[in-house]
């Protein structure tokens, strides 16, 4: 048996939805297979290498214990196999069709997150004006 997780998720801490996501699976996560990491609280010298802030707010990453990325829906599948009560149903998203249609909502949420996110940004930027 090894201390290293199965898994690094690293996950926007700023995005609301995001955090309930993450705050769900951690609960389920009593073994700590996974390493919850936020990219907004990581330190430049702290991000994976040949990976920028930008990159891994711009979509879902999920590393292995391999090194192997694991990127959008497909980290989502992931996750799922690590977790118990949800490994059995991981497998969905290597359904021809239903793939490609969690990938559409997911890249329709990406657009409404990265929309929210500015605005966030936006906000926090006014109210430390002068």
């Amino acid at each position: 048996m090894t201390n290293t997780p199965a898994i690094t998720v690293f996950h926007d801490g700023d995005c609301p939805v995001c955090r309930a996501e993450i705050r769900f699976y951690a609960r389920i996560d009593k073994t700590q297979a996974i390493d919850w990491r936020d990219i907004t609280r990581l330190a430049d010298d702290a991000l994976p290498t040949g990976k920028t802030r930008s990159a891994l707010l711009g979509r879902f990453h999920v590393r292995d214990r391999d090194g192997e990325w694991h990127i959008g829906v497909d980290a989502f599948a992931r996750i799922w196999q690590v977790l118990p009560g949800f490994r059995h149903v991981a497998w969905i998203f290597s359904v021809p069709g239903i793939r490609q249609l969690a990938e559409a909502g997911y890249r329709g949420f990406l657009g409404w997150q990265q929309r929210h996110r500015r605005a966030r940004q936006a906000a926090g930027k006014a109210s430390h004006a002068p």
